[in-house]
């Protein structure tokens, strides 16, 4: 049998149809594909070299990375993390007893993102409701810096948030109402900063109604959400209204994060 280079798709037998992938010098023998009788019952046909294939694979992943890479800047570019919460991490939390089921459960979150295989994992939120001070945006900042490389993120303030919708309805402005709220509401994790800081006059306010319409998308989608408030679970309600305070208490873990205020002993030590 003399082999050839490339594929020749005119031939039809079996050795005819074996050849020498000119990419990778493999032999490349034909399959034997079983075809019904009335189109001419069993026959050989050539294959793709292995090589051929995997780069097609590649070329494939390269696509969806780079598409995953756009999406994710296009995120973060809606994130508000700030200079200060740039290198926050777990490892350099300074932990206390009263903040330690703060700690397990903003872990738990991140990792439960990471590799949860169902939905139902997946969509788990997690609150920390705690008094100023006490360590609740750096967990918050830990997380997004733990889940950034691999998922797509947001972290925003939400009194900033809001502020930033506004500023839309402005002709100067360079993003749309649109943009921003779609972003929110379809990344893979949202992280809302300092809920119930924002301003509300009443439960069909502007505030409470864009606010609904983010937490309302993501409950009903399955979407996790992480957030941080000053706020009792009751006041937290007060302020935004039952209808996203009843979705929240379903899809999160309410989660004190209590202790002395770090900020203030940090002043004080600095003081002294």
């Amino acid at each position: 049998m003399t082999l050839v280079n490339g594929l020749k798709p005119d031939s039809q037998s079996q050795h005819e149809l074996a050849y020498i992938c000119t990419e990778c010098g493999t032999v490349v023998e034909p399959l034997l594909v079983e075809f019904p009788p009335r189109f001419g019952g069993s026959r050989y046909v050539q294959r793709r070299c292995q090589c051929t294939l995997q780069k097609n694979i590649d070329a494939i992943e390269r696509a969806k990375n780079f598409e995953r890479n756009q999406r994710y800047e296009r995120y973060f570019s809606f994130s508000t993390l700030g200079k200060r919460f740039n290198s926050k991490s777990f490892e350099n939390f300074n932990a206390s007893a009263k903040t330690s089921a703060a700690v397990k459960k903003a872990k738990q979150f991140v990792n439960k993102t990471l590799n949860a295989t169902t939905d139902e994992e997946r969509a788990q939120g997690l609150i920390l409701i705690g008094p100023v001070g006490t360590g609740k945006s750096h967990l918050a900042a830990a997380t997004f810096n733990a889940l950034k490389e691999s998922k797509a993120c947001i972290f925003v303030n939400v009194p900033e948030l809001l502020e930033r919708i506004r500023a839309s309805y402005s002709s100067k402005s360079n993003e749309s109402e649109e943009d921003i709220i779609n972003a929110v509401k379809r990344c893979d994790v949202l992280i809302l900063d300092d809920f119930g800081a924002e301003r509300h006059k009443g439960d069909d306010d502007w505030a409470t109604e864009k606010l609904f319409t983010i937490i309302d998308f993501r409950y009903r989608n399955m979407r996790p959400i992480f957030g941080t408030t000053n706020c009792t679970p009751d006041s937290l309600e007060d302020k935004i209204g039952p209808r996203i305070m009843s979705r929240l208490r379903e899809i999160c873990d309410l989660t004190p994060c209590l202790g002395e205020d770090y900020r203030s002993r940090q002043a004080f030590e600095r003081r002294a």
